[in-house]
């Protein structure tokens, strides 16, 4: 198998999106945030979907390359760095990346509001990066003319 671009383009254009819609979210007024139940929603919703996107990318990208493919989300992003898709910095920032995906699909009635706009305040870039390090990938490299 090979790393299909449109695959993983159409994927991090999506993301894209996400991100953006979370930059939103970020710059509006905590007292906003945490007055309307709807945009705490919106919030979970987009990071379920950011983190999805991540690792969705993330196994495209291992299984394209002949990679073993992680059994766990939590193996995806280690994977990724011992292949050199994003660096050992990154992946330390994204470490709780599977355990957050994990409580938004399993366990959304335990999500903190306090601790999800904490998150989404401080840990964006770290987002950014993924989809930044996946832009960079070589497969998605134009041929030469």
């Amino acid at each position: 198998m090979t790393v299909r671009p449109a695959v993983v383009l159409a994927r991090l254009a999506h993301l894209a999106q996400v991100l953006a819609a979370l930059r939103r979210l970020q710059q509006m007024p905590r007292e906003r945030r945490d007055a309307d139940p709807l945009l705490e929603l919106a919030a979970e919703r987009a990071l379920h979907v950011a983190a999805e996107a991540i690792f969705d990318i993330g196994h495209h990208v291992l299984a394209g390359r002949g990679l073993p493919i992680p059994a766990t989300y939590r193996e995806v992003l280690p994977a990724l760095s011992r292949a050199s898709v994003i660096e050992p910095s990154l992946e330390a920032r994204l470490v709780g990346l599977a355990g957050l995906r994990n409580l938004l699909v399993h366990d959304y009635g335990d999500v903190d509001p306090a601790r999800l706009w904490e998150l989404i305040d401080a840990r964006l870039d770290d987002l950014d990066g993924a989809h930044r390090a996946f832009a960079a990938l070589p497969e998605l490299a134009s041929p030469p003319a």
